[in-house]
């Protein structure tokens, strides 16, 4: 009866050494090395927040840090909501002022403003189901133009 007590008193450390080894000890491991990322921030960093939006570190405080996600556009997150995760950017964002200095082509210039302008219109076109009033009488009264129908409002369905 003693050795089935010691068996199973060696089954329990086993099991609670295998749980700390394979579980217990990365968790301690990824939260040193978040620790160190979070020691490590400075403005300029390029960091990757958890939800997947890359960012440059302006100003880092002790729970928060101010982050640019675009030129001019910043926000504050929770030092936590920073990836452990290295950045690597794919391409570097270009100013479009190399591609605005340089024209596509000639520019054309007309001789006069005829050609800018378009055909005047003589008079406004009322829309086909707008109401029609009797400019005759001194109550405007409201007919449709509306096909198959006399009066809109008494349609039933």
């Amino acid at each position: 009866m003693g050795s089935d007590m010691w068996s199973t008193v060696l089954l329990f450390v086993l099991a609670g050494g295998v749980l700390y080894f394979l579980m217990i000890r990365p968790q301690q491991k990824r939260q040193k090395e978040q620790k160190d990322l979070m020691s490590s921030l400075e403005p300029g960093s390029r960091v990757m927040l958890i939800s997947g939006i890359l960012a440059t570190v302006k100003y880092v405080g002790d729970k928060q840090a101010v982050v640019e996600i675009s030129p001019g556009v910043e926000m504050t997150v929770d030092k936590r909501a920073i990836s452990p995760q290295p950045v690597t950017d794919e391409f570097e964002y270009a100013d479009d002022d190399a591609a605005a200095e340089e024209p596509a082509g000639p520019v054309v210039i007309p001789d006069d403003a005829s050609s800018l302008t378009g055909p005047i219109a003589s008079e406004p076109q009322a829309a086909p189901d707008a109401p029609v009033a009797d400019p005759a009488s001194d109550v405007a009264e409201t007919t449709w133009d509306t096909p198959g129908s006399d009066d809109p409002g008494t349609d039933k369905n």
